[in-house]
């Protein structure tokens, strides 16, 4: 499995577009810095990583779908999925090393973008709250259920931009139905996955808590539903794969 995951990095990383998204991260952050320092924006270290973070995970999202798409999307656009399947390596192997390639580098990026953020807050002043570590850790979650939910739409459609598009719009109206039933029927809105990918909103200081307050949920709750979703698309994934014909 090993030799797969090397072959996939080395697919990932003569891509242009990986370079550009870590400049990207880079450019973000240095970019904000300039920004609230040529206006003499009053930010603190704490206010300044909570802001470039939230901006950069959630760019992070986005990334992570693309990149977790083409793992399986561009083995089939350029007919090169067959010859895989005819390697000496197994279906489950194949799956399990894209899963774990593309989750390396989701938790690469993860790394990359808290630490330049981290860097980028010494320009200020250390004055206010303290870095919440704990929000940054939680932040994991929403991406590698990303990556389950990218992994099962690419088996199910052939198109890389099919897989996108239809990844970014689930998540997109799951959550806005999410949000408008929150505000109505939480009661409902409970039962939307995408509402549990947050779990700093149990813990003061985070700025989405209180958010689980209408819903009547409790961090177990939304560890357990969404793990529970995550061995769902997990299993579809592999049923999926170890059923369906690249010839």
């Amino acid at each position: 499995m090993l030799s797969l995951i090397q072959n996939e990095w080395m697919k990932w990383w003569t891509m242009k577009k990986s370079k550009i998204v870590l400049a990207l991260y880079v450019l973000i952050a240095v970019g904000l810095v300039i920004i609230t320092k040529m206006n003499d924006f009053d930010m603190t270290r704490s206010e300044y990583y909570t802001l470039v973070s939230t901006i950069l995970f959630g760019l992070l999202g986005i990334i992570t779908i693309v990149f977790t798409a083409e793992t399986v999307g561009n083995e089939v656009r350029y007919d090169t999925m067959k010859h895989l399947l005819m390697s000496p390596y197994s279906r489950m192997m194949i799956y399990f090393s894209k899963l774990l390639f593309s989750i390396l580098v989701m938790l690469g990026q993860f790394i990359f973008i808290a630490i330049i953020t981290y860097a980028a807050s010494f320009a200020f002043s250390e004055a206010g709250d303290s870095i919440q570590w704990r929000d940054t850790v939680f932040s994991l979650v929403s991406p590698v259920f990303t990556i389950f939910m990218t992994l099962f739409f690419s088996l199910i459609f052939r198109s890389v931009g099919m897989i996108i598009g239809f990844t970014v719009l689930a998540q997109f109206f799951t959550s806005i139905a999410g949000n408008v039933l929150l505000a109505f029927k939480p009661e409902i809105a409970k039962w939307i996955v995408l509402m549990h990918l947050d779990w700093s909103m149990y813990f003061k200081g985070a700025l989405t808590y209180g958010t689980a307050e209408p819903m009547g949920t409790t961090l177990t709750f939304s560890v357990i539903f969404v793990l529970a979703h995550i061995l769902v698309l997990f299993g579809g994934s592999i049923l999926i794969f170890q059923k369906k014909s690249y010839l």
